[in-house]
């Protein structure tokens, strides 16, 4: 094989693998209903509620 046909073979694998993960994440976004990073700050602990009361004067 010469060089200029290992080339064509990366890119039309390059291309095939993209293509793939293009349909892959299409079909598993229809799944979940949305993407994958949605609820990344559902759960966060800047969103729960703290007792911490800096001047209070209490020691804990």
């Amino acid at each position: 094989m010469e060089t200029k046909d290992i080339v064509i073979l990366v890119v039309v694998v390059i291309a095939l693998g993209v293509s793939y993960y293009r349909k892959y994440k299409k079909k598993n976004e229809g799944l979940t209903g949305g993407s994958l990073h949605q609820n990344t700050t559902r759960n966060s602990l800047k969103d729960q509620a703290d007792d911490y009361e800096p001047y209070s004067g209490r020691k804990s």
